[in-house]
């Protein structure tokens, strides 16, 4: 609780006191010292980079909310192929600043990829803070290194279609 409001105070708080006082203080005829500049510059900095910060990462809960959502996607439909090297369906959550990312192999035929999309609309609705994006992929890419290593292509995968779930 007191390190919350630590940051509030530091963030949001003061920066805006501090601009606040520096506008009125312009506003009647006053010209800001340099050491009055460096102060609003540094609020405008502190008010960046918490919004910043907020914005642009992602938390636990985004997480648990990925494999929560991958986890009740592959219980409530049955996925057509399995991971290559793994026993379990081909999808896969990661979690985005802004939007929960899920990809789906296998599942080719549009009637398929409207069930699949179905149940993701339910689930954004139960479980998911932030909007869905699933890519449906033909398949899974692997790369096989010489010493017996795999890594997944990604960037060589075909993409079926794209669907966002709000």
């Amino acid at each position: 609780m007191i390190p919350t409001l630590f940051v509030i105070l530091v963030y949001i708080v003061g920066p805006i006191a501090i601009l606040t006082w520096a506008v009125k203080r312009y506003r009647h005829g006053v010209k800001p010292a340099f050491g009055e500049v460096v102060v609003v510059s540094l609020a405008v900095f502190l008010m960046a980079l918490f919004a910043f910060t907020t914005t642009w990462n992602t938390s636990d809960d985004d997480d648990q909310e990925v494999v929560q959502i991958v986890q009740e996607l592959t219980e409530r439909y049955d996925f057509p192929v399995k991971a290559q090297f793994a026993e379990r369906p081909a999808v896969e959550g990661v979690a985005k600043p802004r939007r929960l990312e899920i990809r789906v192999y296998g599942v080719i035929t549009s009637p398929e990829q409207a069930k699949v999309v179905n149940v993701l609309k339910k689930l954004r609705k139960q479980i998911a803070s932030k909007p869905i994006v699933v890519h449906f992929m033909r398949k899974e890419v692997w790369e096989e290194n010489a010493d017996g290593s795999r890594q997944p292509r990604r960037d060589r995968e075909e993409l079926l279609r794209k669907v966002r779930v709000e």
